[in-house]
């Protein structure tokens, strides 16, 4: 008879294996991004399988970046956040933690809550310049001023550009001078320097590309094609167009392929390639819709509006103009909403509608007025902030110069916290893990197991007789029995797999990624383990100790719950079997 093939061993799982895809995850964020999100959820699945709070908490804000970069919906994406955020803070994981606040505040500025974004910004610079961490203090100072631009804030946005420069070349940072240099393009256009903007932003470009950061070359390529666009100047911008258009495919960075596309299909048109600009908005649409962009998609809506007047077919140049300012209405943008109206009025006028003309170009006349009323507003709410982040910092200010006075407070507590913690997850006897962690534990590898279709066993085993033990020698001996059957259950089981005292005399064993004939067999050997134990050296008239084990596998069982009854009667089969054997359920042997 053919001797049947051993299952394969499986890998010990350790910190130093979630470390290691954190790390990776992290390298290729802007390189790979959909493989940075593989990477990231393989962590946070891995550190929850061996309890490595710090893994875990990395792996859910890698996670929770890569999601931000691809443009997922926001809900999941937050909450996944806050729990990365409060478990970096908790473990004083410095750089975790401004990363953290950093990824915050960009949610805050992508949702328009452009003051909470500020004083989130705020938080992380004072926190970098208390720890020097200077690369992270520069970002800060980018991202402040991008606000600062969305703000209308223009002279601040520069002043803020201007001691991110700074900072960036102390750091020796070739990507953060590239971001900046972008800014401060940016900023320049506002102010309407336009040769100095484009200056900056060719410089941008050439700093992005001596640096592997590939979603910081692709914005850089992308806002010096947008500009040289803007400037009419379409033959030299196709090529940093379609340069960003490359690259953000490579990173899956959503918001960058969406604006590559626009700024593409824009250049098209203007260069009279009708067909490449319709393809071009076509697939910007949806990544505009999947954002939740609105002033994308009206810009797109825009663009095939003026695609369609061009080929004189005016009822899709109508149908893309309504669209544009349906847009522009539901996200309130006045600019927007001015311009379809005006090509409403001109549209009108071409089709004899001399009444409807008039009714858009009052509309867009209103919008123009109402535009002037929103910049002045802008300028109000730009003060307003101002003032918080100024309160902020002084009370930041107050807490560092306390800092010193709580630090004993802080280790004192923090060694209390690591205490309770290995309470709360320890049994007091054996020190396995406790019955309130087993079912945390069973409830994760449970869904673990299902996602990826793996196999997951669980034993109940049970002392044979132990009362009997109490009776004779006293609780003494008798937890002394217990103390050793933990340890012998712990020696002899794999690093990935859970030993928990259940209650009383009473053990589980969750055994991760073994079948049901694996789990048996490694179950039947522990059985031996402790019946073969010299049991004389904890009672010289100590004879034997032996157990029941019932064992059940995910493969019968649609809950963990469903999962810990099956054992349990098999637990219960075992015992009517005469005691110190293994039964599995039926499925074992198929």
């Amino acid at each position: 008879m053919k001797a049947r093939a051993q299952p394969p061993a499986i890998p010990r799982l350790s910190p130093e294996q979630v470390d290691a895809l954190n790390a990776e995850a992290f390298e290729l964020r802007m390189s790979d991004t959909p493989r940075a999100l593989q990477l990231a959820q393989q962590a946070h699945d891995l550190a929850l399988a061996i309890d490595h709070p710090r893994g875990l908490a990395y792996a859910l804000l890698r996670w929770s970046l890569c999601e931000f970069i691809l443009g997922e919906p926001m809900a999941e994406l937050q909450a996944r956040l806050d729990r990365a955020h409060s478990l970096l803070e908790a473990l004083g994981e410095v750089p975790g933690h401004l990363d953290a606040l950093n990824l915050q505040a960009l949610i805050r500025t992508r949702q328009g809550a452009y003051e909470q974004a500020l004083l989130l910004h705020q938080r992380t610079l004072e926190l970098a310049r208390l720890h020097h961490v200077y690369q992270a203090e520069a970002r800060a100072l980018n991202n402040m001023a991008l606000v600062h631009h969305a703000l209308g804030q223009l002279p601040d946005a520069l002043e803020l550009l201007q001691h991110s420069l700074e900072v960036a070349a102390r750091a020796g940072s070739i990507t953060n001078q590239a971001y900046t240099l972008g800014q401060l393009g940016q900023v320049l256009q506002g102010i309407g320097e336009m040769e100095l903007a484009v200056e900056h932003l060719q410089r941008s470009l050439r700093c992005a590309r001596q640096s592997p950061d590939l979603a910081r070359q692709a914005t850089s390529a992308l806002n010096l094609g947008a500009l040289l666009s803007r400037l009419g100047q379409h033959a030299e911008a196709r090529p940093h167009l379609e340069e960003a258009l490359t690259l953000s495919r490579r990173t899956g960075n959503v918001s960058d392929l969406g604006q590559a596309l626009l700024g593409l299909g824009q250049s098209c048109l203007a260069q009279g390639e009708a067909d490449a600009a319709l393809a071009a908005f076509e697939e910007a649409r949806p990544l505009a819709q999947r954002m939740g962009d609105i002033p994308s998609l009206c810009s797109i809506e825009l663009g095939l509006a003026d695609l369609w007047r061009a080929r004189n077919e005016l009822a899709p140049a109508q149908g893309a103009l309504e669209r544009a300012l349906g847009h522009a209405s539901d996200g309130r943008i006045s600019a927007l909403a001015g311009r379809a109206h005006l090509a409403l009025s001109e549209l009108a006028e071409l089709r004899g509608d001399p009444a409807l003309a008039l009714q858009h170009y009052k509309a867009h006349h209103a919008c123009e007025q109402r535009l002037l009323g929103e910049r002045s507003q802008q300028r109000l709410r730009g003060l307003f902030v101002r003032h918080q982040a100024q309160a902020l910092s002084q009370e930041l200010q107050a807490a560092r110069q306390a800092d010193q006075e709580k630090q004993a407070l802080l280790t004192q507590l923090s060694a209390q916290a690591d205490l309770l913690r290995q309470l709360s997850h320890e049994d007091a006897l054996t020190g396995l893990a406790n019955r309130r962690w087993l079912d945390l534990l069973l409830e994760q590898e449970f869904e673990r197991a299902a996602r990826f279709r793996h196999p997951l066993s669980l034993a109940m085993l049970d002392l044979d007789h132990f009362k009997d033990v109490n009776d004779r020698f006293g609780h003494a001996v008798g937890d002394a029995v217990l103390r050793q059957v933990g340890r012998l259950l712990r020696d002899h089981c794999r690093r990935a797999d859970v030993v928990a005292r259940y209650g009383g005399e009473e053990f589980t064993l969750l055994l991760v990624e073994t079948t049901l004939p694996l789990a048996s067999q490694l179950c039947d050997k522990l059985r031996q383990q402790i019946e073969t134990f010299d049991w004389h050296k904890l009672h010289p008239d100590l004879q034997r100790i032996t157990v029941s084990i019932g064992l059940a596998g995910n493969a019968e069982a649609h809950t963990p719950a469903s999962l810990c009854a099956l054992a349990d009667a098999q637990l219960y089969s075992a015992k009517s079997a005469g005691r110190n054997c293994v039964r599995p359920s039926p499925a074992a042997a198929d």
